[in-house]
């Protein structure tokens, strides 16, 4: 289950993705960013560069992204757990590949 999320390692993953949370995070902290300041200042700068670009057209720019992120404030979670809850221990490519392997190994 941990490898379809992950990759082939999950546990470098993890580490990998605990060391760059812990460095962003302190990096945030010593600035006094909170991530809703963060990603709400990301948001600003993506809508005033699509309002520079013309106002109807930045107009329904900026109402697709935010249907995107509304959108994806759902979905990704969902997804997330439907991949975590599927039985399935690694994607099919993946085991065709390790089959390859092994009928390659055994010839």
């Amino acid at each position: 289950m941990g490898r379809r999320l992950a990759g082939s390692n999950p546990r470098r993953t993890l580490i990998k993705l605990v060391v760059a949370s812990v460095v962003v995070g302190a990096f945030l902290a010593f600035w006094g960013v909170s991530p809703a300041e963060f990603w709400g200042g990301v948001f600003d700068f993506i809508k005033g560069i699509v309002g520079w670009l013309g106002d109807s057209v930045g107009e329904i720019v900026v109402n697709l992204l935010t249907y995107l992120l509304f959108g994806a404030a759902i979905v990704v979670p969902v997804w997330l757990i439907s991949r975590m809850m599927s039985g399935d221990a690694a994607p099919k490519s993946t085991r065709t590949d390790l089959a390859r392997r092994n009928d390659q190994r055994a010839d």
